[in-house]
């Protein structure tokens, strides 16, 4: 999460506190007093607050409140920019589609605080193999997606390979391992818009599947 309105509600009420300053003892001539900084750390604490409850609400207008990874509707927007970016560079994107095996048979069995705590595990996985850059997304259910920057040539089938692995071997008290159909399409090859590109993700996903 981060601190923009809190920076920014702060950095308001310094500037108040300084034009209220100039203005009572430096213009006015009043004597200072101990009520202005009284007053300047009441105002201090109320704009932290309600800038805290901008972020707050800003982090969860992108974010999934279960895996704290990215929601679709963050991801297309910021996608978009990347795209204007990256247009011309001759830079490549990966967009890996990952869509959890009989999650619904784990839940049945376990309980939906495991079938959560998994999709919790899953994503921190992703997260840890990923760029700083990179985005991880939940696309919704048991289905991920790694928007995985600047790609790399070549780089997909070792990911695919890496992921799969650290599935097979979970950390996990009830559930040890899980399998994963994976669908891949890469920007500008398959697609040019970030919808173009899950259709194709999607389809090389079932294609692997029926394989």
């Amino acid at each position: 999460m981060g601190y923009r309105g809190r920076v920014v509600a702060v950095c308001v009420v310094i500037l108040f506190n300084i034009l209220r300053y100039g203005y009572y003892h430096i213009y006015l001539g009043y004597l200072f007093d101990r009520s202005f900084f009284v007053l300047t750390g009441i105002f201090l604490l109320v704009a932290w607050t309600g800038g805290r409850q901008y972020d707050v609400a800003r982090f969860y207008a992108e974010k999934d409140p279960l895996t704290n990874a990215y929601n679709r509707r963050a991801i297309d927007k910021v996608f978009r920019k990347r795209i204007s970016k990256y247009s011309g560079q001759g830079k490549k994107i990966g967009v890996v589609l990952i869509d959890l095996d009989d999650f619904k048979e784990i839940n049945d069995t376990f309980g939906h605080q495991t079938g959560d705590e998994l999709l919790r595990y899953v994503a921190d996985l992703i997260t840890s193999s990923a760029k700083k850059e990179d985005y991880v997304v939940r696309w919704g259910g048991d289905e991920f997606v790694h928007v995985i920057l600047d790609l790399k040539e070549d780089a997909l089938s070792d990911y695919v390979r890496n992921l799969r692995s650290k599935l097979s071997d979970l950390d996990m008290e009830l559930v040890n391992t899980v399998s994963a159909s994976i669908g891949m399409a890469v920007y500008p090859d398959d697609g040019k818009t970030f919808e173009e590109l899950i259709q194709r993700a999607d389809a090389s996903m079932y294609e692997m599947k029926k394989a």
